[in-house]
């Protein structure tokens, strides 16, 4: 190791602690911005050469880069240094290479998507693997434990005096390699001198390739179909061509596996997007091929009928009980549909059957990916906290891949996945653009420096620059939406005053798919406007603003918005995410109103069978009513054990209806109600940020924290985060 050129004993001078210790040695030259190297030691000692050059690679690009060497003890010692040099030395970003500590993230579910699991349960699965612990400068935690076994997992609760919403003030990257020992240092080696070649020629992202798989967006060809146009308002040079932007979903061939194999072999492709289910060994590319003829449609309900068989038998069941249910529920079949389900030969085919609906980490190393940023808009495919997840063998594997961007745990499907990805035809690092996707789940594997060759002759965007006057000026000159979507976001960091008008004067008169969506984003900020340009974006030509407008309708749960949704279920129902929205937002309302407005619709526009029509309309609104009025009466029967009525709180938590915050409110300010059950409903209170009523539940939380009641610390910490949650949706 070359240690005459590191610096030794900094700890001792920055750290109270002496056992905080390593190695530093700073950049050749001082500019305006930083970044950091952050290794273990022993993967520096193994890497040294490459991860020198990659150093000097950065900084031959303008950017000052330190390189911090330590047995990284707890996440506190590293996010203590990367603190200190984003204060003193204008960091903007770092890479984590090896052995660094994973902050394992618990009562911070509502800064995720879609993960809602109780975290009464198993530690580890219910915590998220999150480095907003270290991006994020403001928010605090409460350290709880370290793990036990897998000793380089920190778990964390996020405080209730802390901030509840992501604002992140660097990005990250992750460079963990998938295998132990040498072999392991020898997957960074290899991936640093890639990183290091492929950044030797600028490179234009001109080049796109978008899969949809199974199950995404309810298969909806409607939804499908706008990502073209989004894209080309965010990857213009993509769209001069016919090969440079192609997009793809699963039923187009009996098997998508090989089709998709060859794009990501391709060597010339810069950004590739997965829309699909996934988990941290696999992709889900397709479901069974559709059938063509009888014979394929008998042979599909016997593999059907063959794995229900497997799955009994794993559940610990008896196989051969489900087999005479089925017959007797389906009196043509007989037992010749379920002959060889526990034939080794016969389990066999299907395996290989099945391996084609999709890829695995096997598959990857031989695929070896070129495209140089992947997205997986998946579920578990970025899950750094095992040996080995599909993101990590993507960056691993032979070819010019460099970068994903994935998820750590499950994620919602009705999420926008490319926000201010504009930011990238314009010369933006992958982690300058990261900074503004601030949920608790999705990270870069990978180099997080990487950046294509802007798209556009652009001024220089001073991105750290904070001063109304300079952002307002982006807003008003001619540049790139996803820029001036940028611009609102810095303008909504600064408080900017006049911003409520700005979010309306941007939405109506913008011809940006994605600008307007940036406004229906932070408009939820500001409930004077809030109503309003919901109104509008029922109305908007892209349909992912229309369907996101509906459902946070029933979110804020006003009844006057019900004949703009039952106008909206009439003239696009034929677009199934936008239909089950309207019905789904329906049990947050006024149902009786809703049926009558239903009816009044359908005998004015003559349906024709319209009696028909408004019955499966009716049936849908009934079953929503009936399950809300279960959970409802599940919560507040007192006769119920609290574990019982529990069970329901993360129902609340999905679906936040306004119709019982007075109960909810009631049982958090009883005093004779069990306190787990209190705190559960404050928790769950937290969620209605988009509610009508949210001052309602803030003066509830605040009499209780100031009724000189003797409440627990965790109590305590439950009522300040909501409190802090929806008050930062009351500007």
């Amino acid at each position: 190791m070359r240690k005459k050129l590191l610096l030794s004993l900094v700890a001792l001078v920055l750290c109270v602690s002496n056992v905080w210790s390593q190695n530093i040695l700073g950049p050749k030259s001082r500019v305006a911005s930083s970044f950091a190297i952050m290794i273990d030691d022993k993967s520096f000692e193994a890497c040294e050469d490459a991860v020198m050059a990659y150093k000097n690679m950065l900084e031959s690009e303008g950017l000052a880069t330190y390189l911090l060497v330590a047995d990284w003890e707890s996440p506190e010692h590293v996010k203590f240094f990367l603190q200190k040099y984003y204060n003193e030395q204008a960091m903007e970003g770092a890479v984590f290479i090896g052995n660094i500590p994973i902050p394992m993230i618990r009562k911070a579910q509502h800064m995720t998507s879609a993960f809602k699991m109780d975290e009464r349960f198993d530690m580890r699965e219910t915590s998220v693997p999150s480095d907003r612990f270290y991006d994020d400068f403001d928010l605090k935690f409460n350290f709880i434990k370290r793990d036990s076994v897998e000793t380089n997992f920190f778990y964390y609760n996020l405080a209730g005096e802390s901030p509840q919403r992501i604002n992140c003030d660097i990005y990250t990257g992750r460079i963990k390699p998938t295998k132990e020992g040498q072999e392991g240092y020898d997957q960074i080696n290899k991936y640093l001198k890639k990183v290091v070649a492929e950044r030797q020629q600028p490179n234009k992202l001109d080049k796109v390739v978008s899969y949809t798989g199974h199950g995404s967006f309810s298969n909806s060809l409607e939804a499908w179909k706008e990502e073209s146009i989004t894209l080309r308002e965010q990857m213009p040079a993509a769209f001069t061509k016919a090969d440079d932007a192609k997009f793809y979903m699963f039923y187009m061939y009996p098997s998508m596996k090989k089709v998709m194999t060859q794009e990501l072999q391709r060597p010339d492709v810069d950004v590739m997007f997965f829309h699909e289910h996934g988990l941290p060994h696999r992709m889900y590319l397709t479901g069974n091929p559709d059938a063509m003829d009888e014979d394929q449609n008998f042979e599909a309900g016997k593999l059907y009928l063959r794995n229900m068989m497997r799955r009994e038998k794993r559940m610990g069941k008896d196989p051969m009980a489900y087999q005479k249910t089925m017959m007797k529920k389906y009196n043509l079949i007989d037992s010749t549909w379920f002959a060889g389900a526990f034939d080794p030969k016969v389990i066999a085919q299907d395996s290989l059957d099945d391996l084609q609906q999709g890829i695995i980490l096997e598959d990857i190393p031989e695929i070896k990916p070129n495209a140089r940023f992947v997205i997986f808009d998946a579920c578990y495919n970025g899950d750094f906290r095992e040996p080995s997840c599909v993101a990590s063998e993507f960056i691993f594997a032979d070819g010019k891949t460099i970068a994903c961007f994935a998820n750590s745990v499950n994620v919602l499907q009705d999420k926008s996945s490319s926000d201010l990805m504009g930011l990238l035809s314009c010369g933006f690092r992958l982690g300058q653009w990261t900074k503004y996707i601030n949920i608790l789940e999705s990270h870069i594997i990978g180099d997080p420096t990487y950046k294509f060759a802007s798209v556009y002759r652009l001024p220089q965007i001073k991105i750290n620059l904070k001063d109304v006057e300079y952002w307002m000026a982006v807003m008003t000159h001619n540049l790139p939406a996803d820029l001036k979507g940028l611009a609102l976001y810095k303008l909504f960091d600064l408080n900017y005053e006049k911003m409520p008008e700005l979010l309306m004067d941007t939405y109506k008169n913008s011809e940006s798919y994605m600008l307007r969506l940036q406004c229906l984003h932070l408009a939820a900020h500001y409930p004077a406007i809030y109503a309003d340009l919901l109104k509008d974006a029922l109305d908007d030509p892209y349909e992912f603003i229309r369907r996101k407008a509906v459902y946070f309708m029933g979110k804020v749960g006003r009844n006057d918005f019900i004949p703009y949704i039952v106008d909206l279920y009439m003239d696009d129902y034929l677009s199934e995410r936008v239909e089950f929205n309207a019905i789904s937002s329906g049990g947050m309302l006024n149902v009786g109103i809703l049926k009558e407005a239903f009816k009044e619709r359908i005998e004015k526009d003559k349906i024709y069978n319209g009696e028909e029509f408004y019955k499966g309309i009716e049936k849908k609104l009934n079953q929503g009513e009936s399950l809300r009025d279960f959970i409802w009466g599940a919560l507040i029967d007192k006769n119920a054990s609290p574990r019982q009525r529990m069970a329901y709180i993360t129902s609340i938590k999905n679906n936040p209806y306004n119709q019982m915050i007075h109960d909810l409110v009631i049982i958090m300010t009883d005093k004779n109600e069990p306190e787990q059950m209190r705190i559960g409903v404050t928790e769950a209170l937290g969620w209605y940020v988009y509610s009508e009523r949210k001052a309602e539940i803030v003066n509830a939380c605040k009499s209780v924290l100031e009724s000189g009641e003797e409440l627990s610390p965790e109590f305590k910490d439950e009522l300040c985060k909501t409190v802090n949650r929806l008050e930062t949706y009351m500007r």
